[in-house]
């Protein structure tokens, strides 16, 4: 074995990924759907594995550990897992693909009850290692499985969290995991101890699926739309529904979640029956408020018993930034962490810092987990390759193709026009927000943008809100921000100043004006920081509307190709693609 420390994280499931570690640094991060264009795919992520070990230039020998993001895994995977790049194509699968597809429930009760079936028979180690073995021919001994809520809880603590002497309390919750939705850790210096664990089937999270799934739109991808409608409901429609959710779940003095109805297809048949004829806009509010409120319980009575204000958010519930913002401003709480992009395509993270952990063990070294300074840690494509792409797509013939001396001062000027500009740079940002590398761009203080970006490209609800990317420098002329919440990756929500409301409204929630916000140092990506700024020597303005480079319902892109199909099929007329502005004539 070499000098170096590499253990890779693996996750075949929602939202598939990989994950590099090298010396307990991530040094490579992506999620398959960027790779196969399919949005949160199940595939096995082959072709993310096989980019987080070119960008070191190593092969599956060098690797100290693979570690899979779940503790064991169903029979029924063995021998397809390393030759099936399809997992509708598997028995558990099929089912959830046609339970999906017909959002139905009992297609979807039949669906879990199968994968409970299918799981509870699963092979734990052994099954992992040879699952790993036959995808990537990584050695037995080298193959480890990692538990799905251990993995959320050690992507934020160790990924995102300042490693101080300081205890931190982690807390994770999901729809559900390794049969597990819930779990509560403390740290012990570099460990983290469980020490409360809520068994699937009382999740408040998969309650919000439930409601998302019952007004129509798609459970585990469209949850955000329900949190982006509550703030526009009345005080009055919102109180009509507010008791029946109330006491569907609490919190246990042990830290566990107790719920009133346990199972996901008894609370379905139980809320499709109680919101008969309630408003749309109040189901919307009421979940949220009362999701708030469940999420703050569980954090206040997990300070309360364990003296620890420092927290640390991971899981599928914590991508509602507004939740994450309730949390954040309750008096018991000191410090907080939520992890950027918490949901499933975190886990290779976490599997990831394992492996390390385990090496570190093993080879008697002493573990150093450095947490991420940025999220740029996918694909990056060089001028020749970006030439390439314009070449092939014929662009030359069908757009004006220049190629400016700056190209950032180019693009601001654009904004300054009142044009909406796709900005494609250096190495892809993982996760599902865009931070600017593969973000379309625009002057949030036009009202008018929002139609124009969305009649062009984006067709998003009309309710739902866009984000800012806002300059380090002037992050305090426009939140509220008393505790100095870290607010680089759109992870959660802080109110706003009135000159927020003048100079970014557009990226704004319409109606209540919180903002959801990118901040950009110069440190963590100079030449995005060098785009704003110019734009704010034209206009006094610290910041720019920024929402993600993708058709609705496809993927972020990720290669020249993937933008000029984009810029293409779009009504988008601008695009900054490496050193090159390419414009619609």
């Amino acid at each position: 074995m070499g000098e170096h420390i590499y253990s890779l994280g693996i996750l075949r499931g929602h939202n598939s990924g990989a994950c590099l570690v090298k010396d307990g640094e991530v040094v490579a991060l992506v999620s398959e759907e960027r790779f196969n264009r399919i949005k949160n795919t199940n595939a096995f992520p082959f072709r993310s594995v096989e980019y987080c070990l070119s960008h070191e230039g190593i092969g599956v020998g060098e690797l100290d550990f693979a570690v899979y993001s779940s503790a064991q895994i169903g029979r029924h995977d063995i021998e397809e897992f390393g030759h099936n790049d399809d997992y509708a194509s598997t028995g558990v699968g099929r089912y959830w693909a046609i339970a999906r597809v017909l959002q139905n429930s009992k297609a979807y009760a039949a669906a879990l009850k199968l994968n409970y079936a299918l799981f509870s028979r699963g092979m734990g180690e052994e099954g992992v290692k040879q699952c790993l073995h036959n995808a990537i021919k990584v050695p037995k001994e080298k193959a480890l499985g990692n538990d799905h809520h251990a993995n959320h809880a050690y992507a934020a603590f160790y990924g995102f969290c300042p490693q101080k002497e300081d205890k931190a309390l982690v807390i994770t919750a999901d729809a559900e995991g390794d049969l597990v939705c819930s779990r509560v850790f403390v740290s012990e210096g570099n460990a983290l101890k469980c020490i409360a664990t809520t068994p699937g089937g009382r999740s408040f999270a998969a309650f919000y699926g439930i409601i998302t799934q019952l007004l129509g739109m798609k459970m585990n991808e469209h949850e955000y739309k329900i949190m982006g409608m509550a703030p526009y409901a009345s005080e009055y429609e919102k109180n009509k529904v507010l008791p029946v959710f109330e006491k569907l779940f609490w919190v246990n003095d042990d830290l566990t979640v107790g719920a009133k109805i346990e199972g996901y297809t008894p609370l379905y048949y139980y809320l499709a029956e109680k919101l008969h004829r309630k408003r749309f806009d109040g189901i919307c509010a009421a979940a949220q408020e009362a999701a708030e409120n469940w999420s703050a319980q569980l954090v206040k009575k997990a300070i309360a018993k364990t003296g620890i204000k420092k927290v640390v958010l991971s899981g599928g519930f914590f991508m509602n930034v507004k939740a994450n913002m309730k949390i954040s401003q309750m008096q018991e709480v000191g410090e907080i962490y939520p992890c950027p992009s918490c949901g499933d395509e975190s886990l290779p993270i976490g599997a990831a810092f394992h492996g390390y952990l385990k090496a570190c063990e093993k080879k008697g070294a002493q573990p150093k987990p450095k947490p991420l300074e940025n999220l740029y840690l996918g694909p990056q494509f060089s001028s020749a390759q970006i030439e390439s792409a314009l070449e092939k797509a014929d662009a030359h013939k069908k757009y004006s193709v220049e190629k400016p001396a700056d190209i950032e001062k180019e693009a601001a000027q654009l904004l300054c026009q009142g044009e909406a500009v796709a900005r494609f740079a250096g190495r892809m940002e993982f996760g599902a927000r865009a931070l600017g590398n593969r973000s379309i761009l625009a002057d949030p203080s036009r009202r008018d943008i929002i139609r124009v970006i969305n009649d062009q490209i984006k067709n998003r609800d009309f309710w739902m809100p866009f984000a800012s990317s806002i300059l380090k420098e002037r992050e305090g002329d426009y939140l509220v921000n008393p505790k100095n919440v870290d607010g680089s990756f759109m992870i959660i929500t802080f109110e706003t100043t009135p000159l927020a409301r003048k100079e970014l409204i557009a990226g704004l929630h319409p109606y209540d004006f919180t903002c959801r916000p990118q901040i950009v140092s110069k440190e963590a990506n100079p030449q995005y920081w060098q785009l704003i700024r110019h734009f704010e020597k034209k206009t006094g303005i610290g910041g720019v509307l920024n929402t993600s480079f993708n058709i609705h319902g496809e993927p972020i892109v990720c290669s020249p190709e993937d933008a000029l199909s984009v810029f293409e099929r779009s009504g988008l007329r601008n695009m900054a693609l490496g050193q090159f502005l390419v414009r619609k004539r």
